[in-house]
C-alpha cells in the first residue's frame, strides 16, 4: 500500500516501524509563506506505521525528517514522493538502486539513436493509447449514445500513425485524437465539460484541476515501478529526455490515462463525490481542497489496487502490476527483441 500523509507533522522510526505525529497548523493561503516550526506540544496523534507493508510515500503537507528515517526508508527501499501546495509533484527521494543494468541503460541509448527502434516503441505505445481511448468511447457509445461521429474520427487518425515517421509526427496525431476526446466529454458528463480545452499550467477550470493532480499521481505511481526495474527513467522515446523530471514515466503512462485517470474522473463526477464545493479559486488558477484531496487519495489507492484479468498471464492483476509488466514489456523488447505491446484494454 502507498502512505498518503496530507497532513503536517513529524515522521520517525521507531523500532522497526514508522511512527508518524500528526501537528495542527494554521492553514495559510499564501504558499510563498513558511509553516510555522513544528512544535512538540502541538502534536496531536500518533500514529505507528509497519513499513514492511508501504510501497511508497506521498507528502502532500508540512513534514519533519530526520537521517535516521531517511537511511531507514533507503534500507526498505521505499520511494518519497513530494507534492507541492498546488498539488503538483516537486521531486522523488529513490533509495539506491534495487537493479543496476549497464547494458541495459546502454541498450535504452542506443533504442533512442537508433530512428527505427524509437519510433517503434512510440508507435506502439501510441496504438495501445488510441486503443485505451477507443475502448472508453465505444463504452459510453452503448450507454449514450450520440458518439459515431466522434469513434470515426479517432479510427481515421489511427490509421495514420502508420504514415508518421518521427516521434514528434506522432505526438501531433495523439494530441489531435486527445482533443477529439475531450469534446466528447459532454456527452456523459453534460455542462461539467462543456467547451472543456486542456490547460496546464495553471488549471483554469475545476476539471483541469482534477486531471492535473490525478495525472501526477499516476506519474508517480509508474515512477515507483520504473524504481523496482533496472530501467534508466531519464532516457525517453515519446517525449523529449528532460533533466529534471522522470521523462520515461511520461512515455509509460500514456496508455493508463484513459484507464485510470479519465474513468476514475468520470466516477467521480457522475457519483457526485467530487463537486464545486471541492474547489477553490485562487489567483493562479483552480485548486482543489484538502479534503478533496484526502478523499480522492483514498480512492486512488483503492483504483491502484483493483484488479483486472491479464491474458498473458492467464490470471487477475492489479493496476499497479500492470504498470511494472509494461515496463518488463520495454525491457523484452530492448534487451531480447521481443514485441513490445503496452498494456491495452479488452472491449
Amino acid at each position: 500500500m502507498n502512505l498518503y500523509l496530507t497532513r503536517s507533522g513529524r515522521l520517525r522510526r521507531r523500532d522497526n516501524t514508522l511512527r508518524f505525529e500528526r501537528v495542527n497548523l494554521p492553514e495559510t493561503e499564501d504558499p510563498e509563506v513558511e509553516a510555522e516550526e513544528l512544535d512538540e506540544e502541538k502534536a496531536d496523534a500518533v500514529q505507528a506505521l509497519p513499513v514492511e507493508s508501504i510501497d511508497a510515500v506521498y507528502v502532500f503537507g508540512e513534514l519533519s525528517v530526520n537521517t535516521k528515517l531517511i537511511n531507514f526508508l533507503n534500507c526498505k527501499k521505499v520511494p518519497v514522493h513530494f507534492f507541492n501546495w498546488y498539488g503538483h509533484h516537486t521531486g522523488t527521494l529513490l533509495p539506491h538502486a534495487e537493479q543496476l543494468s549497464g547494458d541495459l541503460v546502454i541498450r535504452q541509448g542506443e533504442a533512442y539513436r537508433n530512428p527505427e527502434e524509437r519510433l517503434t516503441i512510440c508507435r506502439n505505445l501510441l496504438e495501445a493509447v488510441f486503443h485505451n481511448i477507443l475502448s472508453v468511447l465505444q463504452y459510453y457509445q452503448r450507454r449514450k449514445g450520440g458518439l459515431e461521429k466522434s469513434i470515426a474520427a479517432v479510427k481515421e487518425l489511427e490509421q495514420k500513425l502508420a504514415e508518421q515517421d518521427t516521434p514528434e509526427g506522432l505526438m501531433g496525431l495523439e494530441g489531435n485524437v486527445r482533443k477529439l476526446y475531450y469534446q466528447s466529454w459532454p456527452v456523459w458528463l453534460g455542462k461539467t465539460a462543456e467547451h472543456f480545452k486542456r490547460v496546464y499550467h495553471p488549471p483554469d477550470n475545476p476539471l483541469n484541476a482534477l486531471i492535473s493532480f490525478l495525472n501526477s499521481l499516476l506519474y508517480t505511481a509508474c515512477v515507483s515501478e520504473l524504481y523496482r526495474t533496472a530501467l534508466y527513467p531519464g532516457i525517453s522515446y515519446l517525449h523529449t529526455p528532460q533533466t529534471r523530471r522522470f521523462s520515461l514515466a511520461l512515455d509509460l503512462v500514456e496508455p493508463f490515462k484513459p484507464l485510470l485517470v479519465d474513468r476514475m474522473i468520470f466516477r467521480l463526477l457522475d457519483s457526485r463525490a467530487i463537486g464545486d464545493r471541492d474547489f477553490r479559486k485562487h489567483s493562479n488558477g483552480f485548486l482543489l481542497t484538502d479534503d478533496a484531496r484526502r478523499r480522492i487519495l483514498q480512492e486512488w489507492d483503492q483504483e491502484l489496487r483493483r484488479t483486472v484479468h491479464y491474458a498473458p498471464l492467464n490470471r487477475s492483476v492489479s493496476y499497479r502490476q500492470l504498470l511494472r509488466l509494461d515496463c518488463y514489456k520495454l525491457i523484452n523488447f530492448l534487451l531480447e527483441g521481443r514485441e513490445y505491446l503496452p498494456y491495452r484494454i479488452g472491449y
